[in-house]
């Protein structure tokens, strides 16, 4: 059973380097989870860019099928082919990947950003 630390009685050695212990492994993870976060915006961003200029880059590069293929598989209801905006016309495509990716991105940014401020320990005065 927990010991009950009233707020007037120091709290031991112990049970100080167990507090400093959890939080160190929880802002380890909240910018674990960011990094993480950031990397899918980084290449939902760099596949819209792909998708932009598909006439001055090689579309059969393993790079650029690899950025294609992950963006697609973590494009949520974002996606290009059948994401929150659909255009149709000249460059839909285009418009398609680059308005919906786009979002998708600033979206993992923001949730990343919040899941790091929920992870992360309180400062302590």
């Amino acid at each position: 059973m927990a010991k009950v630390v009233k707020s007037d009685e120091p709290i031991s050695t112990g049970a100080k380097a167990s507090q400093v212990r959890n939080d160190e492994i929880r802002e380890t993870m909240s910018k674990i989870l960011r990094v993480i976060f950031l990397f899918f915006a980084v290449v939902l961003a760099l596949g819209a860019f792909l998708i932009a200029a598909r006439d001055n880059v090689s579309q059969s590069n393993e790079i650029v099928k690899f950025v294609k293929h992950f963006a697609d598989a973590v494009d949520g209801p974002f996606s290009r082919d059948n994401g929150i905006f659909k255009f149709s016309g000249k460059n839909a495509e285009t418009k398609d990947a680059v308005v919906n990716w786009g979002i998708a991105a600033i979206v993992y940014l923001a949730i990343g950003r919040y899941v790091q401020h929920l992870l992360a320990p309180r400062k302590r005065r």
